[in-house]
Formats: structure tokens, C-alpha cells, sequence
């Protein structure tokens, strides 16, 4: 089989190393929007194009180190940084008021400016809160433009005034620099510690919460919950994860009931139910992602849970107000039927898994990519064709593998609904999105369904180098721990399978059906 290639990047590289290591003469990565080596140390990358510069300032070095000009003479004292790492102290003038050349007089700066937001914190949670939001909002949201807004930012007006989703956020940026740091072979043990810490602290004040929990409190707690799902996706993709988007679902109905009332939706800030309504998608998204893998036993013991939770909202409405910012770029009615195909069981619901094909071969996802109410001008919507494309057939080959009799039932799906031609189409579609590019972080899932399918060893490398580039060395680098558990997870897929052909089982396995009975699930988003 031909491995597909992929396209060229669609936007232009840095030539030159950033300011910052330019400076410091350090091999620069030339990532966009910024330098990944000053994220991962915590400094405040300066970018690749031209600096603004004092006129008339002193020289630090060269010939005219010793001249001031008609400056006056001052000491210098040195400032401190976010950064406790940083090995080169800015400074700043300082000393007693004087008179400059027009006769304006001079005073000296003492201190950088602080957001009165986080004046209270301390310089490291400062610099937590920094990389919230420069690096963690981009990896939540689709293609993180500067024309574009980024509602998960808004989250940050809120930090003040509610201590348990500050504690929360604190700690989701703290393991993403844990993340960052770790898929670079950095140290990370104090990010860690802090990450840790934060959590519980997180809990404690959540627990605190809920015992006074108002109406309008009540989408805030929900954001604060969702953000423990994406602590665990970011640490490793398990943990407790089926816990907290239980206790999510809990909260939806209510949330749903709460702001339908006139009073109370005027009441909640535009930004914060925006905010609100694009988290409710990602859980329902969490949700059925995570039970494509989950065992039938474990679906059967809580089944009712989170239909319930459901059963108040619109959910594919819910997740086409989201779609502009949703980075999986799933249409909502193939999640509707992934959530249909979870809960079917082999030799028995043969007829509904080919129905749930011939409505995917139905959709038009061109037609939906094009109809994205409120994505930016210059958004790629091909690719985005391309990734819903991939979803679709990637859906179709797990409701194959889910329901293998539905062959034997419906023999005209056989020519291009067989499971080498479903992967083989997905690879072609995940080839037309450039790894790269910023869009191609939410193709892991189909990645990962024709990566464990597939028997082709080129096929299988390529799925993995994808895999790897996006985790740990593209320009749009998406450390989150769930992809690095994915890695290990469809090599084992691939150690399994060859051991069985090795000891004559021609047929291999039903890889998926082997997963979903195992104790170790992976949430791959």
C-alpha cells in the first residue's frame, strides 16, 4: 500500500531564530505563535520581528558602553522576573527625580505593571495564569487566530472571584508545562508538585462550593468540572476522568433549567455563557468519545446517569454552537451516531449498525463545514472537510469492527464499507490535513482507528510519526498526555495482533472488541 504524503504547510515559517534566543545564542525552534523553547522555560517569547527600541538609551556593551549622552548618570537595579529561571535579569532605571533636556521631569520606574486581576498572587501562579493564556487556550480551541476570539480566555476575568475554578486553572496549566517540559526531557518535578497541589486545593474548595451553590454559580462549578477532565486528558488520558464527566452531566440539567429563565439568563454575563455553552459541547463530545472504548458491563451500570443529563438539551443544536471553536471538528449528528454505535452489540443489532452506515455515507460535511456559523475569515475549511471526512469513515469502520455480522447481513457493503477499504480511506483523508498545521491536533481519534486497523508496516509508521510530531515537535505542538497514552496504546494494539497471525490465527483480532475489555481505557479526543 502507498503511504499518503502530506501537504505542504499552508503558512510560512520563521528564517530566523526569536529575539529571546537569539539573544541568549540558544538553537531556536521557530514555532508560531511562539517560541517553544521560551514556553517551556516560562519567558515571554519576543518574537521574530522587528523591536521597538528606546531612542537615545544607554549602551550596554561595545564602544559606547561608557556614554550616556546628555542622559543623567543613574545605578542600575535589577527587576524581578516571572520566571525564576531565567538566566538574564532585565533592569530598569532608577534614582532620583530629574530634569530631562525639555525640562520634563523624570521619575524612576520601581516596579512592572501588574493585571490587578492576579496582583495577589504570587510570581509563579503569575506565571501559571501566563501560560493559561498564551499556550493552553490555544491548544483548546480549533485554530487559536489573532482576528478571532478565544472565549476560553474569558475564564480569566473570573480567577478573582471564584477560588476553586482559579485553583483548577492553576493546576491545568501547571501539568501542561509538566506535559510541555516532559515530551522535551526538561526537569518538571516543581511544576508537578504545583500542579498536584493546586488540584486538591481545587477540590477542597469545589466541595466547599457545592454545599452553597447558587443559580448563578451553577455554570461556573460546571466549568470547573469540565477543566478536571481536561487536567486528566492533559496529564495522560486517564485518571478519574469517567468521574468527573459523570459529575458533569449531573450539573447540565440544571444549568439548562437555571439560565432558561429570563431573569437569570440576563443576569450571566455573555462571555461566561458562551463560555459555558462551548464546555457543555466538550463534555457531550468527552462523553461519547469515551464510551466508544468503554466495555458493554461497565456502560450497562450506569446507563441512565448521563441520558438523563441529555435527555433536557438539544444535543446536537448544543454541539453546532460550538463547532466553530470545537477542535475535533466532529459534525454533531456523526456523534450522535458514534453514541448509537457504542451501545450496539454484535449478532444482534446487525440491522441498525448497517442503518447507522447508510447515514453516514449520507451525510454532506461539506455542506456542513461551509454552514460554521462564526469562524474566522481565514480558517482553512477544506482541511476542516477533509477531518470531518476523516471522522465520518473512521465512524463506519467502528461500527464494522463493532458489529463484524453486519457484512454477512448487508453484502453490499462489502465493497467499500470492508475494513481495509474504510482504512484505507481514512488515511487518505487524514493526508490532505498537513501535520503542521494547527487543525491537525483533533484527527488523533480516526489516526488512531486506522493506525490499530491497519496490517501495512509504512501505514502503521506513518499513523505513528503523525502521532509523535503532533505531541511533541510541530510548530503547533499539543503536549497533552491522552496523545503520548494513545502512542503506547496502538503499539500494544500492534504487539497483540502480529503475536496472534505469528501463532496461526489468520484472522488476527477484533482489535477493538479486545480493547473495550480491558481495564485500561484511554479518553482520545
Amino acid at each position: 500500500m502507498t503511504v499518503p504524503s502530506t501537504a505542504q504547510l499552508s503558512i510560512t515559517l520563521p528564517t530566523k531564530a526569536c529575539h529571546n534566543c537569539r539573544r541568549n545564542r540558544l538553537r531556536c525552534d521557530r514555532s508560531l505563535p511562539q517560541c517553544q523553547k521560551c514556553s517551556s522555560k516560562g519567558d515571554q517569547c519576543q518574537g521574530y520581528g522587528r523591536l521597538l527600541r528606546w531612542a537615545n538609551a544607554a549602551a550596554v556593551k561595545g564602544k559606547l558602553a561608557e556614554q550616556v549622552g546628555q542622559r543623567p548618570h543613574a545605578p542600575l537595579m535589577e527587576r524581578q522576573t516571572w520566571n525564576n529561571s531565567d538566566h538574564h535579569n532585565l533592569r530598569l532605571q532608577s534614582g532620583e527625580n530629574s530634569k530631562s533636556d525639555a525640562g520634563v521631569t523624570v521619575y524612576p520606574v520601581k516596579s512592572a505593571l501588574v493585571d490587578p486581576l492576579l496582583k495577589d498572587l504570587s510570581p509563579q501562579r503569575r506565571l501559571y495564569i501566563s501560560h493559561f493564556s498564551n499556550v493552553v487556550c490555544q491548544d483548546l480551541v480549533s485554530f487559536d487566530q489573532r482576528d478571532h476570539t478565544n472565549p476560553f480566555r474569558s475564564v480569566i476575568t473570573l480567577l478573582g472571584t471564584f477560588d476553586y475554578l482559579r485553583e483548577i486553572i492553576l493546576a491545568t496549566s501547571a501539568v501542561h508545562m509538566v506535559t510541555l517540559r516532559r515530551s522535551r526531557n526538561h526537569p518538571h518535578q516543581r511544576e508537578l508538585v504545583d500542579a498536584l497541589a493546586a488540584k486538591g486545593r481545587a477540590y477542597r474548595l469545589l466541595r466547599q462550593a457545592l454545599d452553597h451553590l447558587d443559580v448563578l454559580s451553577r455554570p461556573i462549578v460546571f466549568i470547573a468540572v469540565v477543566f478536571f477532565i481536561n487536567f486528566d486528558l492533559i496529564d495522560s488520558g486517564r485518571g478519574s476522568w469517567k468521574t468527573h464527566i459523570e459529575a458533569a452531566g449531573k450539573l447540565i440539567a440544571s444549568i439548562q433549567q437555571s439560565v432558561s429563565a429570563p431573569a437569570v439568563a440576563s443576569a450571566i454575563p455573555p462571555s461566561v455563557a458562551q463560555l459555558a455553552d462551548i464546555v457543555i459541547a466538550d463534555c457531550i463530545t468527552y462523553h461519547i468519545l469515551g464510551s466508544g472504548f468503554a466495555g458493554p458491563e461497565e456502560d450497562d451500570k450506569k446507563p441512565t446517569n448521563m441520558s438523563a443529563a441529555f435527555a433536557g438539551i438539544d444535543v446536537p443544536a448544543t454541539l453546532q454552537r460550538a463547532a466553530a471553536f470545537s477542535y475535533g471538528c466532529y459534525p454533531p449528528s456523526m456523534l450522535d451516531i458514534l453514541s448509537k454505535a457504542s451501545r450496539l452489540v454484535s449478532g444482534r443489532d446487525v440491522v441498525e449498525a448497517g442503518a447507522l452506515i447508510d447515514q453516514l455515507r449520507g451525510m454532506d460535511v461539506r455542506a456542513w463545514v461551509y454552514g460554521i456559523e462564526g469562524l474566522s475569515p481565514n480558517d482553512e475549511l477544506e482541511f476542516r472537510v477533509s477531518m470531518a471526512s476523516a471522522h465520518r469513515v473512521a465512524t463506519c469502520l467502528y461500527i464494522v469492527l463493532a458489529v463484524p455480522d453486519v457484512m454477512d447481513h448487508r453484502p453490499d457493503l462489502v465493497n467499500v464499507n470492508s475494513v481495509e477499504s474504510l482504512t484505507r480511506e481514512v488515511l487518505h483523508h487524514l493526508a490532505f490535513v498537513p501535520v503542521d498545521h494547527a487543525l491537525a491536533k483533533g484527527l488523533i481519534w480516526p489516526t488512531f482507528m486506522a493506525g490499530a486497523q491497519t496490517e501495512d508496516l509504512a501505514s502503521r509508521q506513518w499513523c505513528l510519526g503523525r502521532m509523535q510530531r503532533i505531541w511533541q515537535s510541530t510548530p503547533w505542538i499539543c503536549p497533552w498526555g491522552y496523545i503520548e497514552s494513545a502512542i503506547n496504546m496502538l503499539q500494544r494494539v500492534w504487539e497483540t495482533r502480529d503475536r496472534k497471525l505469528k501463532e496461526g490465527n489468520r484472522g488476527g483480532m477484533n482489535w477493538l472488541q479486545e480493547l473495550k475489555a480491558t481495564a485500561d481505557q484511554v479518553l482520545i479526543v
